[in-house]
């Protein structure tokens, strides 16, 4: 059994200098990826990009947008780590390379999907007129993922780190980065209609861009982020069948 990490903080295990340089660092990382992200936003040419800058866009957009609710996660694996008697200084930068590499690897279907969207518009000239409702349906999709149990039991793990960590921890620095890495899955089961969203109306739109991120810290960091999440999923539904009915 990993030590229970509220009875690490009472005893001052936890070292809140450390705790400051992580989540310091993390702010700072994500704010550097939006300065990065928008700068890319005005450039010619950037929505269609080939596979490897697309990769290279879409992994600094995931940390843009994901850093921050992900802080609270690499502060329970640095606690944890340091109850371990492991390294935390090393081990949580690869937790978060982890993390960084399936959502870097999520990026290939991402532009398969965008590229096939792009051949289809050219080929079928007559598919214009049916691009809104396609987009309606496809917002009406992702707004009733939403509302599944598999959403839900994603989000759990990524609302109570220390339930995740206890369940699937590893030790050594081998084992920070597996585990980021399966952090990241649960992440992106939780994002997945968010990231679908996003791909709907268009990687590169700022402003929805920050609405997505809004949404994914909220529904991670706050107690009532499973109601949001449902909420959100409502409007996505509304948002979708009003573009189904015009």
């Amino acid at each position: 059994m990993l030590a229970n990490p509220g009875a690490l903080e009472e005893r001052g295990d936890a070292n809140p200098a450390a705790r400051l340089l992580i989540g310091g660092s993390m702010l700072i990382s994500a704010g550097l990826a939006w300065a990065w992200t928008v700068s890319m936003g005005d450039m010619p040419g950037c929505h269609q990009p080939p596979l490897a800058p697309f990769l290279g866009m879409w992994t600094v957009m995931m940390a843009a947008m994901m850093f921050p609710a992900m802080i609270p996660v690499v502060l329970a694996f640095a606690l944890f780590s340091r109850s371990r008697r492991g390294r935390p200084t090393l081990a949580a930068p690869l937790f978060v390379v982890g993390y960084l590499v399936v959502w870097g690897l999520l990026g290939v279907p991402a532009h398969a999907v965008e590229r096939a969207a792009t051949w289809v518009a050219g080929a079928v000239p007559g598919i214009a007129p049916w691009s809104g409702r396609i987009g309606g349906a496809l917002l009406v999709l992702c707004g009733l993922y939403q509302l599944t149990p598999f959403k839900d039991a994603c989000l759990r793990h990524c609302q109570l780190p220390h339930l995740f960590l206890g369940h699937h921890w590893r030790d050594g620095l081998g084992g920070a980065l597996i585990l980021g890495a399966h952090h990241g899955l649960y992440c992106a089961g939780c994002c997945a209609s968010i990231m679908a969203v996003l791909l709907v109306v268009g990687v590169m739109d700022m402003t929805w861009m920050v609405a997505l991120s809004a949404l994914i810290f909220l529904e991670k960091v706050l107690p009532a982020g499973r109601v949001l999440g449902r909420v959100a999923g409502c409007l996505l539904c509304a948002a979708g069948v009003a573009r189904l009915a015009s």
